[in-house]
């Protein structure tokens, strides 16, 4: 059975966590909060939305509305839990925050095969054998991950089967070297 290492507890690392374990994964799902929180986080809670609790248009044929309509058809369990969650909110699906979290904190409370750490990871090991790892922690993530974040080209250890991969070191001269992928010609467009 594959295990998969999830870090961040927003939206992409439940979703992600929520995924593999219904397709029969071992997960284990890290979350730095409430050890260690941000200025932006209220609660400890998963899927915490910190700006607003709009998921953008509903109204058809915006790229909003497109998005979503693909998630719902890719089966995405938060967005199914946005919609029970909703609240008026005209041509937006927005949610209320709280019940939002509580939904999903449920569904992943639920889910046998998903172990929660509430604890800061502070390094990546590329050595890891058999196990996967998701760095899920979007710009909100911990400093001592933030090289490898959102906020810059993330990084993976894993062989690409795509063509023009690239072998680096990313931001330190003795870290771990990782492959790349560009997604684009310029380096600006790292995968």
């Amino acid at each position: 059975m594959k295990q998969i290492r999830i870090i961040g507890g927003g939206l992409a690392g439940p979703e992600a966590a929520l995924q593999a374990a219904s397709l029969g994964c071992e997960v284990a799902l890290y979350e730095m909060r409430p050890t260690r929180s941000t200025e932006a986080h209220q609660t400890a809670d998963f899927a915490e939305l910190v700006c607003s609790n709009s998921l953008k248009s509903e109204s058809e044929n915006t790229a909003p509305w497109l998005l979503k309509q693909e998630m719902r058809r890719a089966g995405s369990i938060l967005l199914a839990e946005a919609d029970a969650s909703a609240v008026p909110a005209g041509h937006a699906l927005a949610v209320d925050r709280v019940e939002f979290s509580r939904r999903v904190a449920a569904r992943i409370a639920s889910e046998p095969r998903i172990t929660i750490h509430r604890e800061e990871v502070t390094a990546l090991d590329p050595e890891e054998s058999g196990t996967l790892t998701i760095l899920a922690t979007g710009p909100l993530t911990s400093p001592a991950l933030a090289p490898n974040s959102s906020v810059s080209p993330a990084p993976t250890t894993s062989p690409f089967t795509t063509p023009s991969p690239h072998r680096r070191r990313r931001h330190h001269r003795h870290g771990p070297r990782l492959h790349s992928c560009p997604i684009q010609d310029e380096p600006e467009g790292w995968l």
